[in-house]
């Protein structure tokens, strides 16, 4: 048994209009190289099957030159695929847990006997993702990665959990108006390969499809989920704002002197 990763990238990131509208979010530069890039630098550290970028008709372009880049930093090392969902634009979307099913369809994930690690494309991050791979194979369980952010008003933004003293969630709440804990998701989350035709189950029986953390909220009421906690530093790249901080923690790390940029 194996483990394989999607990187969801197909939003069209409207809160970083203009610019989102000619550059996909995740291939926004941090410190000098795509924003993917530094997610790609933590992923390749696993013991993997295989990397897949689930994006849009609309940008595919950029993505399919971008995986050419790849080639003066890992040659033909990486091994990293392309699924495209034929939409290209906010309306058309199938949404971030649509796009998912759609991508584990078309690469037969459900049907390879592989866990699945989804890891969202939007954001930065400096944490080891062996610790979190290893717990959820440990426990065979699906696993959300979280973050405490130390603030209830920003918590709101955000999935938060509230966790048992044997890591179980006791609960998982989307965008609350009252967060219960500062606990959030990072959307990062393992997912066993038995619990991966959960996704398509909750896809029949609710009406959401775009927020990942939905599906976790849901799945949590249903089965035992747990939660690993993260400690070091995370962004989510979602505004202007959150995009220029991330940016400028890179840069004091210099964090994009690994890569080569054509």
């Amino acid at each position: 048994m194996g483990l394989d990763v999607i990187i969801l990238a197909g939003g069209f990131a409207k809160r970083l209009r203009p610019i989102s509208d000619v550059m996909p979010k995740p291939l926004l530069h941090i410190d000098g190289v795509p924003l993917l890039n530094h997610i790609l630098g933590r992923v390749l550290e696993l013991d993997y099957s295989r990397i897949i970028i689930s994006t849009n008709k609309k940008f595919e372009n950029s993505f399919r030159y971008w995986m050419r880049t790849l080639k003066a930093s890992y040659e033909d090392n990486v091994r990293i695929f392309l699924s495209v969902e034929p939409t290209e634009s906010e309306e058309q979307k199938l949404g971030a847990i649509g796009g998912l099913l759609y991508t584990i369809r078309l690469f037969n994930v459900d049907m390879s006997g592989n866990d699945l690690l989804v890891i969202l494309g939007d954001n930065l991050f400096d944490f080891d993702l062996k610790g979190f791979v290893s717990y959820g194979a440990r426990l065979n369980r699906v696993v959300i990665g979280a973050y405490d952010v130390g603030n209830a008003e920003l918590a709101k933004r955000y999935g938060v959990v509230v966790v048992d003293e044997s890591g179980k969630a006791t609960s998982f709440i989307e965008k609350p108006e009252k967060p219960p804990s500062t606990l959030v998701s990072v959307g990062i989350y393992y997912i066993p390969s038995n619990f991966i035709n959960k996704i398509e189950e909750f896809l029949k029986l609710q009406r959401y499809k775009d927020a990942v953390g939905k599906f976790f909220e849901w799945l949590s009421q249903n089965a035992d989920v747990y939660v690993y906690k993260f400690t070091g530093y995370w962004f989510d790249v979602g505004t202007p704002e959150s995009y220029l901080e991330a940016n400028k923690w890179a840069v004091e790390r210099n964090l994009g002197r690994r890569w080569q940029w054509p």
